[in-house]
């Protein structure tokens, strides 16, 4: 009876933590779900079993050795947060800080420009402090519009100049070096995390250029950066829309969106996922939003319209922000939790992407030029899931679309089911009521876990056009069919207005 009791109790405690932790956690929407797309799918689970070990909605399965639903998820996260591979504590996402703020200029030259102007503002104030003797900044190029120009600069009209955010890589370094060359003691260096970073290592590193070089101190002013565009493709996309890129005067990122102004007037934006083929394949091993190796850290996140949120995050960094406020330099507000949780969430994003590039894409070039003779098939069932102890599950995901202009049809081919396919037999011909034409085949030797492929498949042609009819994709393994389907290459119509 006693043993009962303290299993009671001792359940109670359990239970009563349990709930403290989900009612803590309600409303970050860190549910299941996103524990599947970030660390399942990704192919990074550890296998601990955490997830499932805390909730009572999960279960781990044996077969495919993850976790799996056996209740409702309630969506409170407890299994996301306690994860080894997710990053959710603060100083993982944004590295270490002293203190924040949220600030915007006070001084008239600067009022207006790029969100708060807080850069400039701080340029500005170093200057007319003497407290530097340059600045490496990145201006306009004033002989190609909107082409980054790294620069050395000692005045702060030079400052006030060079205002305003460019989305492309600069090489800062070079004019830091040019600067250190011409026997400055003291520069201020603006740039983007990885920028920043290259800073930092020639610092800090055992064989870096300035660890031993004590005639310079370089101040470090970073930038948050959540993607960086290519401008050599970047500029002819936004010509070919038919934008002078002669009269914009500014370009901002704000709330999932490419912005262009000519003065205060909006021209265009754009989603940033159109824009995705033009982002600098480097940002996608990126994981540093808030530069965490600088002295200070500015951005728009958190802060509200025309304002910047600042990370002091070296003693120098506090005692500068905090005199450039007191001389009127800069206006600052409280720095809440709110202002913290927006950067946090999207330091979050920057992070897991460091998964998503280790899932590997494999492409199919194939030679389609030759014909196997014609052969009747008879009509199989569509057989993409296996039967487990705990129900079926589906060992492909196969999806079909015709490209723009109808010649051919791309074929994506998933792995979902969690364990290595090998020797997958793939085989895709274009039907004509029981009979195949122009058959195609491969065997695949191995798809890893939520790897995909694509297929490229050529559409046959009739007196010069594409025909557009029905095809079959069929695969096995040399075990059995796992996937078995008739498509009917039909364009998608376009939603009306």
């Amino acid at each position: 009876m006693s043993e009962e009791i303290n299993k009671v109790k001792s359940e109670s405690k359990y239970e009563h933590s349990f709930e403290y932790i989900r009612r803590k956690l309600e409303g970050k929407k860190d549910s299941f779900g996103k524990l599947v797309k970030e660390v399942i799918r990704t192919g990074v689970c550890t296998h601990c079993g955490t997830c499932a070990a805390i909730c009572s909605a999960l279960e781990w399965d044996p077969i495919y050795d993850e976790p799996r639903l056996v209740g409702q998820c309630s969506g409170c996260g407890i299994c996301y947060n306690q994860c080894p591979r997710t990053i959710t504590n603060p100083e993982q996402l944004v590295g270490l800080f002293k203190t924040g703020y949220v600030t915007k200029s006070g001084i008239p030259e600067v009022i207006g420009g790029q969100d708060g102007g807080t850069v400039t503002s701080l340029l500005c104030y170093l200057f007319d402090e003497n407290l530097i003797d340059g600045a490496v900044v990145t201006k306009k190029n004033p002989n190609k519009p909107w082409v980054p120009l790294p620069q050395l600069i000692t005045t702060k009209e030079e400052a006030i100049e060079a205002a305003g955010s460019i989305y492309s890589h600069s090489q800062t370094v070079d004019s830091l070096m040019d600067g250190i060359r011409n026997d400055m003691g003291s520069i201020a260096f603006v740039g983007t995390p990885c920028n920043i970073d290259a800073v930092f290592k020639m610092e800090s590193s055992p064989l870096g250029m300035l660890k031993y070089f004590m005639r310079a101190h370089v101040f470090k002013i970073g930038l948050f950066c959540m993607d960086s565009f290519s401008h050599e493709a970047l500029l002819p996309f936004f010509e070919k829309e038919g934008i002078n890129l002669a009269e914009i005067t500014k370009m901002d990122i704000n709330k999932g969106r490419f912005y262009l102004y000519k003065g205060d007037t909006e021209v265009k934006s754009y989603k940033i996922k159109e824009l995705d083929k033009f982002k600098s394949s480097s940002c996608n091993f990126c994981t540093d939003l808030a530069a965490e190796n600088a002295d200070i850290s500015v951005g728009s996140v958190g802060s509200g319209p025309m304002k910047n949120t600042v990370l002091a995050r070296s003693g120098i960094g506090v005692e500068i922000i905090e005199d450039a406020i007191k001389k009127g330099y800069l206006l600052s507000e409280p720095f809440s939790v709110e202002n913290l949780n927006s950067v946090l969430f999207l330091a979050r994003l920057k992070k897991v992407s460091q998964y998503t590039v280790l899932k590997r894409k494999v492409f199919i070039v194939k030679d389609i030029d030759r014909e196997e003779p014609f052969k009747p098939r008879p009509e199989l069932k569509e057989e993409a899931e296996v039967a487990t102890p705990f129900g079926t599950r589906k060992i492909l995901r196969v999806t079909q679309k015709l490209n723009e202009s109808q010649t051919a049809t791309t074929i994506t081919i998933e792995n979902v089911i969690g364990y290595l396919l090998e020797n997958l037999q793939i085989r895709v011909a274009i039907v004509e009521e029981l009979f195949e034409k122009r058959p195609w085949s491969t065997t695949i030797k191995e798809i890893f876990p939520f790897e995909s492929i694509q297929i490229n498949y050529p559409l046959e042609i009739k007196d010069g056009k594409h025909v557009l009819g029905e095809i079959i994709i069929d695969i096995s393994d040399s075990h059995r069919k796992l996937f078995f389907k008739k498509y009917s290459l039909k364009p998608k119509e376009k939603k009306s207005k």
